[in-house]
């Protein structure tokens, strides 16, 4: 990193935080030992949307943001939270690989997601991906999130009892 008084290449990182979706990192130069500091950030993604009726789209993070806000609407839920759960949404459309995602994959990563924030909000996020026609369907869809929840759990229980069995025994 190039020091901004100097123009030097050297310079040592003196404190490294998480703001948002980026890094600040304080930086010190090694040559006239000003400090200044630096912002590093992931590109944002850019996928094409295949939407229902067939319309290619580009990938608007504010979109999925609007609709999971919507859902969350005055539920017990932090702000920060549908940030992060869009992020893990990004990061497994990014994992696919794919350079054009259909909307319902995105819908239906972002309600799996969501089954393990809040139950109602995912209720209501299904129901409006899914378009219930019945009780019958709603009666279902919650016996979907109760498998999930099942799942969800599950596996949180086997990962700790891995790392617990990776932990050096002192004695």
């Amino acid at each position: 990193m190039r020091c901004p008084y100097c123009a030097d290449g050297a310079s040592r990182v003196l404190d490294s935080r998480e703001v948002g979706r980026g890094v600040r990192r304080r930086r010190i130069c090694q040559s006239c030992g000003q400090r200044f500091t630096t912002y590093e950030s992931q590109p944002a993604p850019t996928f094409t949307v295949l939407k229902r009726d067939g319309r290619l789209e580009g990938y608007d993070r504010s979109k999925l943001v609007r609709s999971l806000r919507a859902v969350c609407y005055k539920r017990p839920i932090p702000a920060n939270s549908i940030d992060e759960l869009v992020d893990r949404v990004e990061a497994d459309l990014s994992r696919l690989g794919q350079s054009t995602v259909n909307s319902r994959q995105i819908a239906e990563l972002a309600l799996a997601q969501l089954s393990s924030i809040d139950e109602v909000s995912y209720l209501w996020y299904a129901s409006g991906i899914r378009g219930f026609a019945s009780a019958d369907e709603l009666v279902a869809e919650i016996e979907v999130l109760r498998a999930l929840q099942r799942r969800n759990a599950e596996s949180r229980v086997q990962l700790r009892l891995r790392f617990d069995l990776d932990q050096p025994h002192w004695n």
